[in-house]
């Protein structure tokens, strides 16, 4: 870990899932704002935890399609070697 990575980061592959579930949470976000309008036509605190919900859901939807669009091959080297 003296490389400046932190434990558990998954390394460099983990990039493009990680924008994947960053897209998913901000079109969630869209969809919530947009479309279901939770914050306006709910009371306060129903409205509000409906808005995280379907944020939520958008981003763990967005980390799913990262995953399966960002496989790692099976035939490809590891993204560092292992150490000694």
């Amino acid at each position: 870990m003296g490389n400046g990575e932190r434990s558990g980061s998954g390394g460099g592959s983990d990039g493009p899932v990680r924008l994947a579930t960053g897209v998913g949470t901000a079109a969630g976000v869209a969809v919530a704002l947009f479309v279901i309008k939770p914050l306006v036509e709910l009371p306060f605190w129903p409205g509000l935890l409906a808005f995280v919900a379907v944020a939520g859901a958008g981003g763990i939807l967005g980390q799913l399609a990262g995953r399966l669009l960002f496989r790692p091959s099976k035939d490809a080297p590891p993204d560092h070697p292992p150490r000694a």
